[in-house]
C-alpha cells in the first residue's frame, strides 16, 4: 500500500504518452486546456475491475473455477486441493490495490474517480462510481476478510476496517449513489467511457438495487436487522428485467492488445483446463441443453467427458496432452472474440429475487422467478429452443419444489455463474450449497477442508506489517479456514 500512488503516475503517464491506443479517444484532450476529467479514470476502473486475462486467470481460472469444479488445471496441482498459492494470492491483493503498476488499480482509480467528481461537481457521475466502487470492495472483503478500506488511498499504511464496518458503509455508499445519480441537471455524461452501461443512470440504479439484495441475503445469518432493514427498502424497486440490464464486460475483438480481449479466450491458449466432470456429469444426467455450449466434447472420441477435480498430482503430468485429450475443453459460449464477462447478469438477479421471495423478504411467486433465472441463464450462453428449455424445466428434479427450494435455486445460480468460481464460491460459503464432488487426494496443509477465504498479501506483510497484524489476530488467524464474518455455515 506504500507504493498506492504509482498507479496515478501510470495514468499520467497513459494521457501524456497514449501508451494504451485503445484509451487514446477518451483520453485525447479536446481544448487546449489540460485538465483531468474523471472519464477516463472510471474507464480503467471498470474495465480492470472486470478482470483482465492476468486477473481472470489467477482469480477465476486457478482459484475460484476450481473451487466450485468448473474446470480443472491438468496436472492436478495445489489449487484443486484446496491447497493455498500464497503467490497467486498476493498478486490478487497487490493488483487490486495497486502494488504492482503492470495492471492498473481498479481500487485506487474508482476511488480517485469519485474525488474528481467531486471536484468537478457532477453528482451523475460520482453516484455510478460509488455502486462500482462499492461492488469492487464487497468482492475484496468477501476474499479476505478485514481489508483496508475507509484509510485506503487516504494514508500510506492504512488500518483494516472490518467486514462488518465495511459491509455497513457498502449499503450507505450504494445508497448514496442511487440519490446522486437522480438529482435533477443536465450533467455531462460518461457516455462511452463507462464500458458497462455507457452512462445510463436507470441501468445503473437496477445494479445498484441487486447489488443490495445480494448484499441482504449474504449477511442474513450475522445481521438478519441489516437483512430486513434491506429488504423493506427494496420492496417497491426495480431489479435487472432482461439480459440488456446485465453488468458485464463487452470485450474487442480487433484490439492487439491482450488486455482489452475476452480473457478466458486469451488463457485458453495454454491449453491446460479442462472441464470438470462435476459439472459435465450435472449437466449430462439432468439433460441439461446447455452441455454443448459450455463444452467442446474431448478430441480423441467426440464425447463429453469431463476431468476429476482433486485427482493425486503424483500421478498427473501437465505434459500427457495425449492423456488429457480425452476430456472436454471449455466451451464455444465463453470463447467469442467479441463474447462478455459478467459481473452481476440478468439471471443472477432472477436467482437473488426468487431466493427472496421464497424465504419471504419479498412478494411474488418464487417458482416463477425461479424458472425466469433458468430461462434466462440458458438464453444468455446460446440456448433459445423454447422446447429444450420446457422439457428441461418439467423434470421432477429440475422443477420447483417448496421442500428443496433453496438448495434448487442456488444450484441453478451455480450452473449460471459458470466460468464465474469467485462468485459461485461465495455463494457456496454462504449457504453450503451446491453441492460438489469429494477429493479423491488431501493435501497436507489444509487435509481437503474447503477454503474460506484468500490469505494476506506478503507486500502488505512488509509494508504494513502492524496494521496486518491487528487484523490477523482479530480475526483469529490468517489461513484460508479462517472465516470471514458472514461465513458461518457448515
Amino acid at each position: 500500500m506504500r507504493l498506492v500512488y504509482k498507479g496515478f503516475f501510470v495514468f499520467l503517464a497513459l494521457l501524456l504518452f497514449n501508451c494504451e491506443k485503445d484509451f487514446d479517444e477518451i483520453n485525447a484532450p479536446r481544448t487546449g486546456a489540460v485538465t483531468t476529467e474523471p472519464d477516463g479514470l472510471f474507464t480503467v476502473a471498470t474495465q480492470r475491475g472486470s478482470m483482465t486475462w492476468y486477473m481472470y486467470d489467477r482469480l477465476q481460472r486457478y482459484i475460484g473455477n476450481q473451487y466450485m469444479q468448473y474446470n480443472t488445471i491438468t496436472g492436478s496441482g495445489g489449487l484443486d486441493h484446496y491447497e493455498p498459492n500464497y503467490g497467486m494470492f498476493s498478486d490478487i491483493w497487490d493488483r487490486m490495490y495497486g502494488d504492482q503498476s503492470w495492471e492498473i488499480a481498479p481500487l485506487f482509480y474508482v476511488t480517485h474517480t469519485i474525488d474528481l467528481c467531486i471536484e468537478r461537481e457532477n453528482p451523475h457521475k460520482e453516484g455510478i462510481a460509488r455502486i462500482w466502487r462499492a461492488y469492487l470492495f464487497q468482492r475484496m472483503t468477501d476474499l479476505y476478510g478485514d481489508i483496508p478500506y475507509s484509510k485506503a488511498f487516504r494514508n500510506p499504511l492504512p488500518e483494516f476496517d472490518k467486514q462488518e464496518d465495511i459491509y455497513l458503509d457498502l449499503i450507505s455508499q450504494i445508497e448514496l449513489g442511487k440519490e446522486l445519480i437522480k438529482i435533477e441537471g443536465n450533467y455531462p455524461s460518461y457516455g462511452a467511457a463507462d464500458l458497462i452501461y455507457s452512462g445510463d443512470r436507470t441501468k445503473w440504479e437496477k445494479f445498484a438495487n441487486t447489488l443490495l439484495l445480494r448484499i441482504a441475503l449474504r449477511v442474513e445469518k450475522v445481521a438478519p436487522q441489516i437483512t430486513q432493514q434491506i429488504m423493506a427498502s427494496l420492496s417497491d424497486v426495480s431489479f435487472m428485467e432482461s439480459q440488456s440490464d446485465s453488468n458485464k464486460m463487452l470485450w474487442d475483438a480487433t484490439s492487439s492488445n491482450i488486455y482489452f480481449r475476452n480473457p478466458i479466450l486469451v488463457t485458453e491458449v495454454f491449453n491446460n483446463t479442462r472441464m470438470s466432470a462435476h459439472l459435465v456429469n450435472h449437466l449430462k444426467s439432468n439433460n441439461d441443453p446447455r452441455l454443448p455450449f459450455y463444452a467442446k466434447p474431448a478430441k480423441t472420441d467426440n464425447q463429453y467427458r469431463g476431468l476429476e477435480n482433486g485427482l493425486d498430482p503424483n500421478e498427473q503430468t501437465v505434459f500427457d496432452l495425449e492423456y488429457y485429450d480425452q476430456f472436454s475443453r471449455v466451451g464455444e459460449a465463453f470463447l467469442k472474440e467479441d463474447g462478455a464477462t459478467y459481473n452481476l447478469h440478468y439471471a443472477e438477479s432472477c436467482f437473488l429475487r426468487a431466493e427472496a421471495i421464497f424465504k419471504g423478504y419479498l412478494i411474488g411467486d418464487a417458482e416463477q422467478v425461479y424458472n425466469e433465472g433458468v430461462r434466462a441463464a440458458m438464453e444468455m450462453y446460446g440456448v433459445t429452443n423454447e422446447n429444450l428449455i420446457s422439457d428441461y424445466l418439467n423434470q421432477q428434479n429440475i422443477a420447483f419444489q417448496s421442500n428443496s427450494g433453496l438448495e434448487q435455486i442456488i444450484t441453478q445460480k451455480w450452473i449460471s455463474l459458470c466460468m464465474n468460481g469467485v462468485e459461485a464460491w461465495f455463494e457456496k460459503r454462504r449457504t453450503g450449497f451446491p453441492v460438489l464432488g469429494q477429493l479423491q487426494y488431501q493435501g497436507s496443509i489444509n487435509n481437503g477442508q474447503f477454503p474460506r477465504r484468500l490469505t494476506y498479501s506478503d507486500a502488505e506483510r512488509r509494508l504494513n506489517p502492524d496494521n496486518l497484524l491487528t487484523a490477523v489476530s482479530r480475526m483469529g488467524g490468517d489461513t484460508q479456514t479462517h472465516r470471514v464474518w458472514w461465513d458461518i455455515e457448515d
